[in-house]
């Protein structure tokens, strides 16, 4: 007979469940993860997981919800964190890039798998939504307060773009070792930054004159500093 569980003890299942798919996916891929490989992993039976999961895709949606919800949880506690919008910014960018380095299988589960539609759970919709939103209400901010200008989405993907990338070289092991992550990251912030800041004479200098020479915001993703060696494992995409 079942046991029956209390719906804490089914969470708690939920999330170690949850992590050691999260390290499979992100370690062996997709087709050679599946529910029997994870709960090998767990020391169960493969039907004991369909208890908690109806299949694998649903495994891997609820995953990347959960993912997404503390990438989130931490940018959004850097955005709050100040209300100085030049340190705002270093602030998100700094918690993106920790963020990457600390769960590196999570990162790589967010922005390196898809998933059609169909396969989505409600709440991975809603998670990827305001994982998106992270990436422009700093913007939005900043764009307001006239220190920059542009479309926020547009400039929040420029930003984001360029650190992502970065990120990714880093993790693959394809940086030069005699150009350090953080040189290349601030020159890509320092670069995006200033196309973005509006032409000398208009309006919006005004209320730029007390930052005239930021070291420009580390922006929308900065600061791995070197402490981040960033090996995310043998084949991050």
């Amino acid at each position: 007979m079942a046991v029956l569980l209390t719906e804490d003890q089914v969470l708690e299942c939920r999330a170690r469940i949850r992590a050691v798919a999260e390290e499979q996916f992100a370690t062996r891929g997709l087709a050679a993860t599946s529910l029997r490989s994870i709960a090998a992993e767990l020391g169960w039976t493969a039907a004991s997981l369909y208890r908690y999961f109806r299949n694998k895709n649903e495994l891997l949606a609820v995953t990347r919800a959960a993912a997404h919800d503390r990438f989130s949880d931490r940018v959004e506690a850097a955005y709050a964190s100040t209300t100085d919008l030049w340190d705002r910014s270093r602030a998100v960018g700094q918690a993106y890039v920790d963020f990457a380095f600390a769960e590196p299988h999570a990162y790589q589960l967010m922005f390196a798998f898809s998933q059609p539609e169909a396969e989505k759970t409600e709440a991975l919709r809603v998670a990827e939504r305001r994982s998106r939103r992270t990436l422009t209400a700093y913007v939005d901010d900043m764009i307001a307060a006239g220190l920059v200008q542009g479309d926020p989405v547009v400039l929040g993907h420029a930003y984001w773009a360029g650190i992502h990338g970065l990120i990714v070289l880093q993790m693959a092991g394809k940086l030069d070792p005699a150009m350090p992550f953080d040189t290349i990251r601030h020159e890509i912030m320092r670069l995006v930054t200033r196309g973005a800041q509006p032409p000398i004479g208009e309006a919006g200098m005004a209320r730029r004159h007390v930052h005239e020479t930021p070291s420009p915001p580390a922006s929308a993703m900065p600061n791995a500093s070197t402490e981040h060696p960033g090996r995310i494992h043998k084949e991050p995409s």
